[in-house]
């Protein structure tokens, strides 16, 4: 079998082992939960994060519980996320949001009680690529966590997000988002799931749409693979 292992790893390039086997090549691990803020999924340094959040987001209103990453949108872990987005690579994905969801049952999220809610996306995209990348990590998430996957919210074709600015990116989300499907169960939890968080515009608004007006009666969590790393800690810009 070592012999077997050690044939796959001088054969094969990196890409096409299994997941576990790339994070054990490369000595790769997910996100500690000190090195981001639960409440906004930024990175933060020792003491910056407090229970209001970190020196970014503390004195904003979110409309979520808890927020969950494997890591920055850097290195490996970009390049996994865009061969899932860009090479219609579903095992991979699959796999990344296996691992998402143990780590969201680290964090503290209930056991067989999730409704997992993937990032929609619209129609022409999903043809122009070919996968749904953000249900395949949603899927996986569910399976990890016990829960099923819904999809509960609606999208409406806009520009892409990374062509735009920051003030650019919350009026090209702005309404986009609409609830589908049935009903939420009060005292439940939601988890939402998308790929990457930039701005943090875009899981904002369908965050938005998920709880509504009213007071929503189920905690809310947002899962991603990856956040974008920002220059300025003190001025997201999204939020």
């Amino acid at each position: 079998m070592q012999a077997l292992r050690a044939a796959e790893e001088r054969w094969l390039a990196p890409t096409a082992l299994p997941l576990a086997r790339r994070m054990g090549v490369i000595g790769w691990e997910p996100d500690g939960f000190l090195a981001f803020c639960g409440r906004c999924g930024g990175s933060v340094g020792p003491h910056e994060e407090s229970e209001f959040g970190c020196a970014a987001c503390r004195d904003e209103r979110l409309p979520w519980e808890r927020f969950v990453r494997l890591g920055e949108f850097d290195g490996p872990l970009r390049q996994w996320v865009h061969e899932v987005k860009f090479t219609r690579w579903r095992r991979l994905g699959d796999d990344l949001g296996r691992l998402l969801g143990r780590r969201m049952l680290d964090a503290g999220l209930p056991a067989g009680k999730a409704v997992v809610v993937p990032m929609p996306t619209t129609w022409l995209r999903r043809t122009t690529r070919g996968i749904d990348h953000a249900g395949v990590v949603a899927h996986g998430v569910a399976a990890a966590v016990g829960g099923r996957m819904e999809r509960l919210l609606a999208r409406e074709h806009r520009r892409a997000q990374r062509t735009l600015s920051p003030a650019e990116r919350l009026r090209n989300v702005s309404g986009a988002f609409r609830r589908a499907g049935g009903p939420i169960s009060a005292g439940g939890v939601v988890v939402l799931v998308d790929d990457v968080r930039t701005s943090g515009a875009t899981l904002r608004a369908a965050a938005g749409a998920l709880k509504g007006r009213r007071k929503a009666g189920f905690a809310l969590w947002v899962g991603t693979l990856g956040v974008a790393s920002d220059p300025d800690r003190r001025g997201l810009g999204g939020w």
